[in-house]
């Protein structure tokens, strides 16, 4: 009887086991997804298995911590996307905690951002005039905005 009992415990944990890893697959994938993920102090472009590129407040563009030099008008056209994707990040967030209580239990989760025409023009202008930001293309269509 009990070697019943202890088979039949056995199962059940290899049971439960198998159901949480489907959600850890899930996630794996979705945190593998090219993206642009916009915090309070930069915005950062991800797309594996390329280094991440980031854009400063000041229009700097770092690719792997390497500072790419740019033209002055780049450079404004790297301060008016960054510009612009923190106030879509404040609207977003404004919302979200306007609607929600705080939790102190949980980790916050980055938010999806639906990009606008002027992020759509400048995303357009700056993949033409750099060229390094040729392979992070992909990622500007998935927008996330952190808490953070």
């Amino acid at each position: 009887m009990n070697k019943i009992i202890a088979l039949l415990l056995i199962l059940t944990m290899l049971a439960l086991s198998a159901c949480n890893q489907s959600q850890s697959t899930s996630s794996r994938a979705e945190r593998s997804k090219p993206r642009l993920e916009v915090t309070s102090q930069v915005v950062m472009l991800r797309r594996a298995p390329a280094a991440n590129a980031l854009i400063m407040p000041d229009g700097t563009l770092k690719i792997d911590d390497v500072d790419l030099p740019q033209s002055p008008a780049t450079r404004v056209k790297l301060q008016k996307l960054f510009g612009q994707l923190q106030m879509l990040r404040q609207h977003a967030l404004g919302i979200m905690s306007s609607h929600t209580p705080p939790d102190t239990n949980t980790k916050p989760n980055a938010l999806t951002l639906q990009s606008t025409p002027e992020i759509d023009a400048l995303k357009t202008e700056l993949l033409h005039d750099i060229p390094a930001l040729q392979p992070y293309q992909e990622s500007f269509s998935n927008l996330k905005a952190s808490p953070r």
